[in-house]
Parts: C-alpha cells; sequence; structure tokens
C-alpha cells in the first residue's frame, strides 16, 4: 500500500465521522427536549352523603293547673279516709333526671283541680311540701281520679314537711286531683315523663 492511498483512507474515515456527528440527533439535555405528556389520573368527584334528619323531641311547655268550683259533676268529690293502701313513694325512676315536667299545681290550700289530659303511658306526681310554721303538724293528702271511670288512680298522704313520688302507668285519659292540708307553707305537684314517651317530631 503506498502513501497516497493510506491517506485516502484516512480522509475517507475523517470525512465519514464529519457526516456522522452532523447527522446525529444532539443529545437531550435536562429540562430540554420534547416535553413528556402528564398522565393524568382519574377521581372520583366526593360526594357528601345528605344526612338523615334526626327526630327532635317535641318538649312540652308545662302548664298549671289550677282549682275549679265547678266540682259537682265530678264522680268523686272527697278524698277517702284511708290513703295508706296507696303505700309510699314509688321507687326512682332509671334515668330520673331525664323527667320532663309537662304540668304543675302550686298552692297553699287544698281544693279539686280542673280537669286535664294526659297523653303519656307513663308519667308520675312528684309531690314537694313545705312547712315551717308547725312542720310537727303538717299534713298533706292527695289524690289521683280518672275523670271518667271516678277511679282513684294514686292516692299520696305525708306527715311532716317533705316529698312523695307517685309513678301512673295510665295515660290518654282525662284527670283531676283532690288535695287536703293542714298547716303547710305551699306544696307542689310537677307532672312529670321521659323523653321517650314524648312525641318525636322530624
Amino acid at each position: 500500500m503506498d502513501k497516497g492511498d493510506l491517506l485516502s483512507i484516512i480522509a475517507a474515515l475523517i470525512i465519514v465521522s464529519a457526516v456522522a456527528l452532523l447527522l446525529r440527533p444532539p443529545v437531550a439535555e435536562p429540562g430540554s427536549g420534547v416535553p413528556e405528556t402528564p398522565v393524568t389520573t382519574f377521581t372520583p368527584p366526593i360526594t357528601t352523603p345528605t344526612p338523615i334528619p334526626t327526630p327532635t323531641i317535641a318538649l312540652p311547655e308545662p302548664f298549671r293547673i289550677t282549682y275549679t268550683t265547678s266540682v259537682w259533676d265530678y264522680p268523686v268529690c272527697y278524698l277517702p279516709e284511708n290513703l295508706t293502701r296507696y303505700g309510699g313513694s314509688d321507687p326512682p325512676w332509671k334515668g330520673a333526671h331525664r323527667a320532663i315536667p309537662f304540668a304543675y299545681i302550686e298552692e297553699r290550700r287544698g281544693g279539686i283541680t280542673e280537669t286535664f289530659y294526659v297523653p303519656y303511658s307513663l308519667w308520675r306526681l312528684n309531690c314537694s311540701v313545705s312547712a315551717t310554721v308547725w312542720p310537727e303538724a303538717a299534713r298533706f293528702r292527695m289524690a289521683l281520679v280518672e275523670l271518667e271511670s271516678g277511679t282513684i288512680v294514686e292516692g299520696a298522704e305525708l306527715y311532716y314537711p317533705g316529698s312523695i313520688i307517685k309513678n301512673v302507668e295510665r295515660g290518654g285519659n282525662e284527670f283531676y286531683i283532690i288535695v287536703s292540708v293542714d298547716n303547710i307553707d305551699s306544696y307542689r305537684i310537677t307532672l312529670e315523663t321521659l323523653p321517650e314517651y314524648l312525641p318525636a317530631t322530624r
């Protein structure tokens, strides 16, 4: 091989390398070149469930029961001689702190109340007697009467100041109360029921 052929081969290699360098695409640098297509993921819309309204309890507004003067149409107008057969105070309710008053009587003297309607199947008479002048001579007697039948549903008798509770498991009727007092300052009978016996409203 002569010297001219060797130079021709070297020149050819240089030309081929130069052409290859010119025709080769440039190396991509970070952040340059064709932008990447972002991959989108489908996120389902978050739906908040509609809350179901919880029933609210319709709290009664306690009403005052007063004495009446028209008693002669009532089936019973006098207290029985013996009220001890109705026993003492009934056991307190479980959860008695939740008791809801719906009516009350507050007086200093005895008498017969107007009639009142009780829709609840369970309720109670919470009686409290105050006597400071002659507490040793204080006496409180009470009878709950069902108007239609004239039945004495509950009775209570207290000597000295104090309190007594009588549970009643009879509702949907009209009642009245006969009260007799001696040497007391005042008394209060609160009619109460529990929340589960009240009607629910939405």
